[in-house]
């Protein structure tokens, strides 16, 4: 009877192991979260909306410039010799003509007073010969070789007069001298740079125009300067040159010119801002600048057709202010979108807000 009720409450433990693997094994499945509200696919997007426009502009274009002397010149020796005197100094003011420095010249000097007498002598023997060959004394050879005798000391002369000019260093306009390479006793060689002036008399202004731009800049065109040195001030210049050949960054050079103030004389080197205006105006299809989802070299706008918005590729002008103006993708009264761009895709369903479309 006792082995019976082991066997019995044997089986028992079993079975009730058995329930609790077979419990443990079971896993509970896991509460279903309740789902956030999705927007439907088809849900509208919001946006603000205003029409491509006509309206009567005048070209213009504001462009940062350099101004540059009238003239730059770097002057060099054109002799050979020892630096005996030197009467400029930086920022010093010069007439034309003035010399600058001056070159030991004893050995030049000497070489015009030997010219000066050979073609004192030769013009003796011209004169003579010829007198005696009119009375029939010599022959006309003889006469012709002293007039050629003659030509040849006066070319002379004109040589060494030229080597003693080139002793002095001289000013070859009014303007100001920038640099002074050279001091009393430096050894100068023929091509050395030894001084550099400017003439700030009249001013170019430079400006790099952009090729999309350069059709609009005309030689005689008027230009407006103005410049943080002299603030609040406006300059006139016009425009001298436009040049045939871009850079490498197909920005094209365009020199203006201008009489440098005296009251707020400006200099070279200094940073100024030009302004190139058309002189008359013309229609021009404009949006918003905000309009634009790319860059302006790759423009892309949102046009609304029936509740639906389209990409559109445009090709872009210029800037006036906060607008710009469209070549080609656009046609006047197309309503693009101007807030919420970001939210949108090419077909995307939208709603245009009452207060922009009204606009």
């Amino acid at each position: 009877m006792k082995h019976r009720n082991r066997i019995i409450a044997v089986a028992l433990l079993v079975a009730v192991a058995a329930v609790a693997f077979l419990a443990l094994q079971r896993k509970p499945e896991p509460a279903t979260p309740a789902r956030a509200s999705q927007p439907s696919a088809t849900t509208a997007i919001a946006v603000s909306v205003e029409p491509a426009a006509v309206a009567s502009v005048r070209d213009s274009l504001s462009l940062v410039a350099l101004v540059e002397a009238w003239r730059d010149v770097d002057l060099h020796a054109e002799t050979s010799g020892i630096v005996r005197s030197v009467s400029s100094e930086v920022g010093q003011k010069m007439a034309a003509g003035q010399p600058l420095l001056k070159v030991d010249d004893e050995v030049a000097a000497s070489g015009l007073r030997k010219a000066r007498v050979n073609r004192e002598l030769a013009r003796r023997d011209f004169e003579r010969y010829s007198s005696l060959q009119k009375e029939g004394a010599v022959a006309v050879s003889s006469a012709e070789a002293m007039r050629l005798k003659l030509e040849d000391a006066e070319a002379d002369l004109v040589f060494a007069r030229r080597r003693v000019d080139d002793t002095a260093i001289k000013a070859p306009f009014a303007g100001v001298v920038t640099s002074r390479l050279v001091e009393v006793g430096d050894l100068v060689q023929p091509g050395m740079k030894v001084a550099n002036m400017v003439d700030l008399s009249k001013l170019k202004i430079v400006s790099s125009i952009p090729e999309k731009q350069v059709s609009l800049i005309a030689e005689g065109m008027p230009v407006q300067v103005t410049t943080d040195v002299w603030a609040g001030k406006e300059f006139l210049a016009k425009v001298l040159s436009v040049s045939a050949k871009s850079s490498r960054d197909h920005t094209y050079r365009v020199e203006s010119v201008m009489e440098n103030p005296k009251e707020t004389p400006f200099r070279a080197g200094m940073f100024a801002r030009t302004a190139f205006v058309g002189g008359s105006s013309r229609e021009a299809l404009l949006i918003p600048r905000r309009a634009l989802t790319g860059s302006i070299a790759a423009p892309e706008v949102f046009v609304v057709t029936g509740g639906t918005a389209r990409l559109k590729k445009i090709v872009a002008g210029g800037e006036y202010g906060t607008r710009i103006e469209v070549l080609q993708g656009l046609a006047a009264g197309d309503r693009v979108v101007v807030s919420g761009q970001s939210d949108l895709d090419d077909g995307s369903p939208v709603t245009v807000s009452q207060g922009e479309a009204g606009r």
